[in-house]
């Protein structure tokens, strides 16, 4: 059985930034915050507001469009028990992040 893990890149890319990475049909955002790497849905699951160009407060990152907010420590949860952002499992093996899809 083939794996699902795919590479997004190398932490030192990320910089205290949210990346995307096209991964066949899917984009994926991926980010280090407090020391934890994230990887979610590029977009917001209420207009489809770019995820990458969010706000960041913590573990929360704020949708630039309308202002939902995610607390990716959560799994994703919107604060106010909206639709949540579709996370991904990641592992990190060195320095290189690695996503998990199921499908």
């Amino acid at each position: 059985m083939a794996s699902n893990w795919q590479r997004l890149g190398n932490r030192s890319e990320l910089n205290a930034k949210i990346k995307c990475v096209q991964l066949g049909r899917k984009k994926v955002a991926f980010a280090e915050l407090q020391g934890k790497v994230y990887a979610f849905d590029s977009l917001c699951p209420h207009v489809f507001g770019p995820m990458e160009r969010s706000e960041v407060n913590g573990s929360i990152l704020t949708c630039p469009l309308h202002g939902w907010r995610f607390d990716l420590a959560e799994g994703g949860r919107e604060i106010h028990d909206y639709r949540g952002l579709k996370m991904y499992e990641t592992k990190v093996e060195g320095e290189e992040i690695y996503v998990h899809l199921s499908e």
